[in-house]
């Protein structure tokens, strides 16, 4: 696969994550956190298992732990986030989610040593003013929930740093993006049962609404995400993230009423330019030697 395939393929990705935010504050109308997650990732996982067990490896003790290691990372992602959303509007979310792209780097530098080139740190930027613009509609009043918000963003971009290193050193894409979803569960079921009351206001629509997050925003969204970052950088991963914050404010205007300020449609823009710059420019000369071989 090419680089600009793994590209194009996080791209819908993220624009099936960006609904997920509508979704998930509709699911929170019926189920608590916990029980969100935990019943959201068993689907993916248990549905995972069934379809995609012939194109699982082997799985080892190591790849256990790398999953376990990644599901962890997802589930105190999607607490702070979820909490942070009880109290923060569904497009403020999203554009909060999109600073990913400012830790990815910091985790690079701090753990791996490696300094983005000239054009990834220019698309950065360019993200970063976008991300500016599009929060300036809150005043961007550092409150609760925003804080939650950021620190859900350091947990997704260790997320996908670490998805990076564990593939490098040999573990089968497929079956990390579906044994993490397991992992995520796990960590939630026990929380739900001893802190909430799990299905008891279960009903048809929140029952589609569970379904839609397990297999189409957790199954297939996670497990190709871990499938194309064999072939991209977490920096690219980390840009088109931002995508994600445009997605949902375009869904949150769609179904929510949700209208954005010009100086949001502005930075919307400056959001699109960053992600094609880095694409486009932003290739290392270690993934230049792959794609062409």
């Amino acid at each position: 696969m090419k680089q600009t395939t793994a590209d194009l393929i996080l791209v819908l990705i993220v624009l099936i994550w960006g609904s997920s935010y509508v979704a998930m504050k509709w699911g929170m109308d019926s189920f608590g956190i916990y029980t969100l997650i935990a019943l959201r990732f068993s689907i993916a996982f248990f549905v995972g298992i069934i379809l995609l067990w012939g194109h699982m490896s082997k799985i080892y003790l190591h790849t256990l732990a790398s999953s376990a290691i990644l599901g962890f990372c997802f589930f105190l992602g999607f607490i702070f986030l979820l909490t942070g959303m009880e109290t923060s509007p569904t497009t403020s979310a999203g554009f909060l989610m999109a600073t990913t792209i400012v830790f990815i780097p910091i985790i690079q530098v701090l753990i791996f040593h490696k300094i983005p080139n000239s054009f990834l740190i220019f698309a950065i930027l360019l993200c970063l003013s976008g991300v500016g613009l599009l929060t300036l509609k809150e005043g961007m009043t550092i409150d609760f929930g925003t804080v939650l918000c950021l620190i859900a963003a350091l947990c997704y971009a260790t997320q996908i740093v670490t998805t990076k290193w564990v593939l490098s050193a040999g573990e089968n894409a497929v079956t990390i993006g579906v044994l993490q979803l397991g992992f995520t569960a796990l960590f939630a079921i026990g929380p739900a049962f001893f802190l909430e009351m799990p299905l008891q206001t279960m009903n048809l629509t929140s029952g589609l609404i569970i379904l839609y997050l397990a297999i189409l925003c957790t199954l297939v969204g996670f497990v190709l995400q871990a499938v194309a970052q064999e072939f991209t950088s977490p920096e690219h991963t980390g840009l088109i993230y931002t995508l994600e914050s445009v997605f949902a404010a375009l869904f949150g205007y769609v179904l929510l009423q949700e209208v954005l300020p010009l100086h949001g449609y502005i930075g919307v823009i400056l959001v699109f330019a960053g992600v094609i710059i880095a694409v486009r420019y932003g290739k290392s000369s270690e993934n230049r030697q792959e794609i062409s071989s």
